[in-house]
C-alpha cells in the first residue's frame, strides 16, 4: 500500500472536489511549492492511487430518462462482461456474493429500453431489476480507509 502523509490527503481531498485544479492553486491551498505538489500528484497517479479525471455528466442531460440496478445469477461471468463491454449503458458492473453474483447499474432512454435489455440479459441468467428514484452521495469525496476504520492498537 502506498504510504500516505497529511499533504497527499489533502491534495486527494481537493483534487476530489475540483479535478481541474490548477497546480498552483493546489500548491496554495497545501502550503507546498508548484514543482513538490506536481511531484506529489506524479506520484500519486503512478502509485494508481489516483486513477483519472474526468467530468461528471448529468445522465438526464444527456438524453437517459432514468438509471436501474440489476441483480444477475450467471454461470459466465466472461459472457456477462462481453454483453456489459459491448453496451454503453451500463454505467457499472460489480461481481458480488449473495442471491445474486453480478450487480449492474444501468443508465436508460425508455422503458422500452430497459425491456430489451432484460430480455438480452434474460439469455444470460435470472434478473432481479430494482429502478433508482433518487440518489445521494454519489460524487462524494472518499475517505482514508484508517479514518474510517481505525487500527485497534
Amino acid at each position: 500500500m502506498y504510504q500516505l502523509d497529511a499533504y497527499d490527503h489533502a491534495i486527494l481531498a481537493l483534487l476530489q472536489v475540483n479535478g481541474r485544479m490548477t497546480m498552483t492553486e493546489l500548491s496554495r491551498q497545501v502550503h507546498l511549492t508548484s514543482p513538490a505538489v506536481s511531484e506529489r500528484v506524479k506520484k500519486l497517479e503512478d502509485a494508481g492511487v489516483i486513477v483519472g479525471y474526468g467530468a461528471r455528466i448529468n445522465l438526464r442531460k444527456y438524453g437517459y430518462s432514468f438509471e436501474v440496478f440489476v441483480q444477475i445469477t450467471v454461470e459466465s461471468h466472461t459472457q456477462l462482461d462481453a454483453w456489459a463491454d459491448a453496451r454503453p449503458e451500463v454505467l457499472e458492473i460489480h461481481a458480488t456474493t449473495g442471491n445474486h453474483c453480478a450487480l449492474l447499474r444501468l443508465a436508460l432512454t425508455s422503458p422500452e429500453h430497459l425491456q430489451r435489455l432484460l430480455t438480452e440479459l434474460g439469455k444470460l441468467g435470472n434478473t432481479s431489476t430494482a429502478m433508482v428514484l433518487s440518489s445521494r452521495h454519489e460524487f462524494r469525496p472518499r475517505l482514508d480507509g484508517d479514518k474510517v476504520c481505525p487500527l485497534a492498537h
